[in-house]
């Protein structure tokens, strides 16, 4: 999982867009961003609120958690305004995970990032597919994975406490067209 995580840049750039490491000069958008209802409880394990502790726990674990590979999303300003991610498991495909602050909704930004994200996994071969989970009643979600180039592969229900039951999604990314 560390040498996948590995492979993968410190940086990606976009056309508005920078792919980075997080860093402590994040953590009030990080916190201000994230300490949202509509944005936490479309997450899996985000905490409301989303206090200062846990933007500083999660800056801290950026390079200490060798499964998973987290960037900031950082705009023209270079600050941050949401977070993507690619998480390695021994047993199941990647997983490709993101959240992005309200005031930049609807503004194709997500799409942006998770096709530089997608590209660059492609590009270094570190995997033939990534999942992505979403609950069913985030249309908006499933519409950008889904023009992203994920289908659905499974229809389920939410086994995360904060969703347990609920109706879930799992679409599926493949490298090779």
């Amino acid at each position: 999982m560390t040498q996948a995580r590995d492979a993968l840049p410190d940086t990606i750039q976009t056309a508005r867009l920078t792919l980075r490491a997080p860093h402590l000069d994040d953590l009030n958008d990080l916190v201000t961003l994230a300490n949202n209802p509509k944005v936490i409880m479309m997450t899996a394990g985000l905490p409301l609120p989303y206090l200062e502790e846990h933007g500083r726990g999660f800056i801290e674990r950026y390079s200490q958690k060798p499964g998973n590979r987290s960037y900031a999303i950082a705009d023209a300003e270079n600050r941050l305004i949401g977070v993507i991610g690619l998480y390695f498991f021994d047993d199941k495909p990647v997983e490709l995970g993101y959240w992005l602050g309200e005031p930049f909704w609807g503004q194709g930004y997500v799409p942006e990032a998770i096709a530089a994200l997608l590209e660059t996994a492609r590009a270094t071969g570190l995997c033939s597919t990534i999942n992505a989970r979403v609950l069913a009643d985030n249309p908006a979600s499933v519409r950008v994975l889904e023009k992203s180039g994920f289908a659905i592969t499974e229809h389920t229900h939410s086994v995360v406490e904060r969703h347990r039951g609920k109706p879930l999604l799992i679409l599926s990314w493949s490298a090779t067209p």
